[in-house]
């Protein structure tokens, strides 16, 4: 089975971890490849790229001082991030250093006029290779992009502006794509990965790829998707065979089971949330938004069992998903920070009402409690706290829904393939 994205995100690095915890023969291939692309992670510019390599390619880092410049132009740090290359006093390029910047190695040198027109971008691998060169018109646009050999030959040469690909074999025209998908269709021949293809659509610059035929059906027979909302047009496209991502870990953090309740959420409409607040002051709820929040959610704050994150950062959130062993799906209209995947993904214990949850088939059905039905909750609540053994047995059957959901859709999979 091949997985085909758009680039290495976060989402990616799930996805191959939930192929492993499914046991599954799948290969991933992405669209956009940076140059440092972990083990497993296969791209139709390294594939053309390193077909055409003379050398035996072993990792490495490139420092800065060792990037190769005319002679008597100099190389110095800027900061602790950044560069430059130098001719005279003219600053000709600047250079972005790889994570950990301290280190010093390249990632990409950006050449650029003296009144700061990036003219042209060159990016660097994890072989200490100029692998890409990006070349830039003066409104900013990419009127193209030329991947090169480790003897800086042209490979594949991008135009944007038109979608045309060139793929060149010893500085001569070996073909000639219209399309990204005519080109990735060449590439899955040549490399032997005919199979069964799901494409992961992660933002709605990928819908050009879904590739409909006449009869409205789009011509993946497995489509994924990162958030509800792209799963929804999909659908309202007259999209088949689609479905929301839930991700798996190949092993669960162990639930601790301290009674710390997890609330994300984009409004001050949180069903539910007085009566939790006052019946379980054991329990400490963090209320987190991504926007300022208002008076009515400041008041909760008050409580001493209460904490409130307005605007809450990637860092706090982070932690918070680690301190927590509850998540409640109580807050009214959309979901943010993709919040049920994510707290199943940490092994919190997911709990939600009819009329508020956004995931429902994570969760575990008995822990959906009717409209207004916030008693129920607490009983549930204040019971997992008091017996592990409760609290185990739901988590597992909570992990065991996502098996359940991959399971379902693979057996759809395998029944349309004959």
């Amino acid at each position: 089975m091949i997985f085909l994205c758009d680039k290495n995100t976060d989402n990616v690095k799930k996805l191959q971890e939930t192929i492993r915890a499914l046991g599954l023969d799948g290969k991933i291939v992405v669209l956009e490849d940076d140059g440092f692309l972990p083990n497993g992670i296969l791209s139709p510019y390294e594939y053309f790229v390193y077909c055409q390599t003379h050398n035996e390619l072993v990792e490495k880092e490139l420092f800065f001082d060792f990037i190769e410049v005319p002679e008597y132009w100099r190389i110095l740090l800027i900061n602790s991030a950044v560069g430059g290359i130098y001719d005279m006093d003219t600053k000709k390029a600047s250079i972005y250093f790889t994570v950990p910047y301290e280190n010093r190695n390249v990632q990409r040198v950006e050449w650029h006029t003296e009144d700061g027109w990036v003219y042209k971008i060159d990016y660097y691998n994890k072989y200490g290779l100029k692998y890409a060169g990006e070349f830039r018109n003066r409104e900013g646009g990419v009127d193209s992009k030329v991947y090169y050999s480790d003897r800086n030959q042209e490979v594949i040469v991008e135009q944007p502006q038109n979608g045309i690909i060139t793929l060149l074999e010893r500085g001569a025209v070996k073909n000639f794509f219209t399309s990204q998908n005519q080109f990735i269709n060449y590439y899955v021949k040549e490399a032997g990965l005919e199979d069964k293809y799901v494409l992961f659509v992660e933002n709605e610059e990928q819908f050009k790829l879904l590739d409909f035929k006449p009869d409205g059906k789009s011509t993946w027979e497995f489509i994924l998707f990162s958030e509800q909302a792209l799963l929804d047009k999909y659908i309202h496209m007259g999209g088949e065979n689609g479905y929301r991502f839930c991700a798996i870990p190949e092993s669960y953090p162990v639930n601790q089971a301290k009674g710390e309740a997890l609330i994300l959420t984009a409004s001050d409409r949180i069903e539910g949330v007085e009566e939790l607040i006052q019946a379980l002051p054991e329990m400490i709820f963090h209320i987190a938004a991504n926007t300022q929040v208002s008076d009515k959610i400041n008041r909760l704050g008050e409580q001493s069992n209460v904490k409130i994150y307005p605007q809450v950062s990637p860092q706090e959130l982070e932690q918070l998903w680690g301190k927590c062993d509850f998540y409640l799906d109580i807050n009214h209209y959309r979901e943010i920070y993709d919040a049920v995947n994510m707290a199943h993904w940490h092994n919190l214990l997911i709990m939600g009402f009819e009329n508020t949850v956004h995931n429902k088939k994570v969760l575990v059905e008995r822990l959906i409690f009717p409209e207004q039905g916030s008693r129920g909750m607490i009983v549930k609540i204040r019971e997992t706290l008091n017996n592990p053994d409760i609290m185990e047995e739901l988590l597992v059957e909570q992990q065991n829904n996502k098996f359940e959901i991959w399971k379902g859709a693979l057996e759809l999979l395998e029944k349309e393939e004959k």
